[in-house]
Order: C-alpha cells, then sequence, then structure tokens
C-alpha cells in the first residue's frame, strides 16, 4: 500500500542570489516548488511511501521537476505528453520587502489532466490522497478531475485531505468559497490558514471557534488552523479535543515552502498512528527544518525532525 499520494501541478522556480533583483542578477539556481509537490516531499522526508501523480511536457523543463523530486525520495507518475508547457515562475527568495515573483504558468500541461491520466491502482492502494486548492482552481477540466479524484478516493477508502491555499488559486474570495463547497463535503482532513478562513467565510477572531465553523460546515474528522504569525501556535481539532502546538525555533533562511512542509509533516504524523497532537508536532518540527533551508522543498531524514522534536522538553 501506498502511504500518500498528491495530485497537481509543481513549478521550476528560478531564483537569483539571495539580496539580487531578478531584473540585475547575473545567475539563477533552479528550484522545484508546488503545494503538492512539496507535501510529497516532506513526507517522504520522514520516511512514507509518498507518490506525486501529475502531468508534464515531455521536455528537458518536464524531466527536470521529476529528477528533481526523485531525488527528494519522492515517487512520480507523470503523464507525459507534447502538448502544453512546464509552470515557470522568477523568485526573489528570502523574504526581504520588496521580494518579488513572476509567475508564467498559463498553458500549463496539467491544466488538462483528467481522470484517465490517474493510474487508479495507485489511487486505490494509497491510505491518504492530498490536494490542495491551487489544483482545482487551475482549469474546469481540473476541478472536474479533483472533483472525481475525492470521490474514487472515498470509495477506495482512501484518506483524504485537502489544503485551501487560497492564496495560491488566483481566485476571488466568492469563487474560492463555491469552489471548496463543491469539494470539501467529501474530505476527511482540511487544513485551513487563518487568513483563509478570515478571507473567504468571515471567520476572524479566535480560530477555534472558525475551526469548528468549518469542521460542522463541511462534516470534516479533522481540521488544522495554521496561523499567519509563525510565532503563534497550530490549532486542531478532533473528536471533543482541542490541541494547540507551538512553532520550533529555527533560523529562517528561506520561507518559501514552510507552510507544505508543516502539512506533509502533519500527515506523516497521523500515518505513524499517534494522536492528533503528535502528529501537529511532526508538522511543526518539519516546518521549523524547512525554514534553515533555501529552496520550496524539505532536505533531511526523520532524524533531523526528531533531533528538532527533542529539543523540546515535555512537548505533550
Amino acid at each position: 500500500m501506498t502511504d500518500l499520494v498528491t495530485v497537481g501541478e509543481a513549478t521550476l522556480q528560478f531564483s537569483p542570489p539571495r539580496g539580487d533583483r531578478i531584473e540585475t542578477a547575473g545567475e539563477f539556481a533552479a528550484h522545484v516548488g508546488g503545494p503538492e509537490s512539496n507535501v510529497a516531499a516532506a513526507a517522504a522526508t520522514l520516511g512514507l511511501d509518498a507518490v506525486w501523480l501529475s502531468k508534464l511536457p515531455d521536455t528537458a523543463l518536464g524531466r527536470r521537476i521529476v529528477g528533481d523530486l526523485r531525488r527528494h525520495g519522492v515517487r512520480t507518475g507523470v503523464v507525459w505528453t507534447d502538448d502544453g508547457r512546464t509552470s515557470t515562475a522568477f523568485a526573489e527568495r528570502g523574504g526581504t520587502a520588496g521580494a518579488t515573483t513572476v509567475a508564467d504558468r498559463e498553458g500549463a500541461a496539467v491544466e488538462t489532466m483528467t481522470e484517465d491520466d490517474v493510474p487508479m491502482g495507485v489511487l486505490r492502494d494509497a491510505e491518504t490522497l492530498f490536494v490542495s486548492g491551487a489544483t482545482p482552481a487551475r482549469s474546469e477540466t481540473l476541478l472536474e478531475t479533483t472533483e472525481w479524484l475525492l470521490q474514487a478516493a472515498g470509495e477506495a477508502d482512501t484518506t483524504r485531505a485537502f489544503d485551501t491555499r487560497f492564496a495560491a488559486t488566483g481566485l476571488d474570495a466568492d469563487t474560492a468559497r463555491e469552489l471548496y463547497d463543491r469539494l470539501l463535503d467529501e474530505v476527511e482532513v482540511l487544513i485551513v490558514d487563518e487568513a483563509d478562513a478570515e478571507a473567504v467565510y468571515g471567520l476572524d477572531g479566535d480560530v477555534v471557534p472558525a475551526g469548528h465553523s468549518l469542521r460542522t460546515r463541511y462534516g470534516c474528522e479533522m481540521v488544522v488552523v495554521t496561523r499567519v504569525d509563525p510565532t503563534h501556535a497550530v490549532v486542531g481539532l478532533a473528536g471533543e479535543s482541542i490541541y494547540e502546538v507551538p512553532p520550533f525555533e529555527a533560523e529562517t533562511r528561506d520561507p518559501a515552502g514552510v507552510h507544505d512542509a508543516f502539512v506533509g509533516g502533519f500527515l506523516a504524523g497521523c500515518h505513524r498512528g499517534g494522536d492528533m497532537k503528535d502528529a501537529l508536532y511532526d508538522g511543526a518540527a518539519t516546518a521549523a527544518l524547512k525554514r534553515t533551508i533555501v529552496g520550496d522543498a524539505v532536505v533531511g531524514s526523520r532524524r533531523d525532525v526528531e533531533a528538532i522534536r527533542a529539543r523540546r522538553e515535555g512537548e505533550k
């Protein structure tokens, strides 16, 4: 059985050295990023058998994406096509004031991905399916495919996890809410940032009532609310229990992909069979590890995550 299957787009990102601007830089480093690919890489870091499914053009850029993910320990199931293109972006890294990202994603091959492009054996044998809101927002075809994925996974008794990722959808709040309403009744595990809860649903203030409201709206078994302020605790709701887990301290060399690292670590913690609080600690420690690494994906091992967790006494 496959531990985790993620389905979505990956973008080949080019970044100048830290402190340089896109318009003046003479060299660029290449990184692969995307919510689903980053989550798969984080889960693989913690020892899960993680598979990323997508559709890519059969070009050097498409093969570069697959090669990078495989180096992170992620298995890939890609439909190669002669149509469409690879999503690219130029991004200034390091979180400096005035940082810029220039994305070029229109016409990407993944926009035409249908249910016929999904290997059903992998989906049926997966313990967990993960998709983010960024994927169904890419095209009507991908929205229909995501809807089918969630339904097919449910029929196979695969746990379905979804991260709203409102900012990455490129949609206005009303359209995003309609998209979520179309999909999230099929989801057992919902991850939502408090900024998404406020912008899309008008749920501001205490994140616990916000989490309860979304859990009631969609009937999810678990809801995790991440925080805008990275110094604030993430909140998890499961059953009658509410858990709060503060972040681990770490030097921030690159904030890109930190949220995805948390999600991948959390899903890996759920797979290990611990309680929700333990899974949240795995997520927080994986996010701390990612902050020390340049690029979108986590590089390391479960031992690195456990070492971060070990720094905090009495964590449970």
